[in-house]
């Protein structure tokens, strides 16, 4: 399947206990992701992903304020994506992590790695 992301388009991608949504806006990629980021339901995540880290210079947010557990599997990723698009220039910021989240990014020291933001404005704007 290709990817591509045209002006006042969004793609959704679906697991059961998982949904992804990407959408574009201020020049960065905006990754909505509701439900829960494990090793089981990570496919529609890792799918988006995969597919924005393949462009050039990509600026993506990903937008976990609908998530609500993240297994090492999802942090793995995290990491990965990140690595990834900043190689070429981009960046990977998260945005609205509930405390769950935040713990486990504390707790593995990759809050110092992968930038977090209250909101979704707050991580395009700074």
């Amino acid at each position: 399947m290709e990817f591509s992301l045209d002006r006042d388009e969004s793609h959704h991608l679906t697991d059961e206990r998982a949904t992804v949504e990407v959408t574009e806006r201020d020049g960065a990629v905006i990754v909505t992701v509701r439900g829960k980021v494990l090793y089981d339901t990570l496919t529609p995540l890792s799918e988006a992903v995969s597919r924005l880290a393949d462009r050039p210079a990509t600026r993506v947010v990903l937008d976990l304020s609908g998530v609500s557990m993240c297994d090492s599997s999802g942090l793995n990723l995290f990491v990965r994506t990140r690595s990834e698009l900043t190689s070429s220039g981009g960046w990977l910021r998260l945005a609205g992590t509930r405390p769950l989240v935040d713990n486990v990014l504390h707790i593995t020291n990759l809050d110092r790695i992968l930038p977090r933001y209250d909101t979704v404005e707050d991580a395009l704007s700074a």
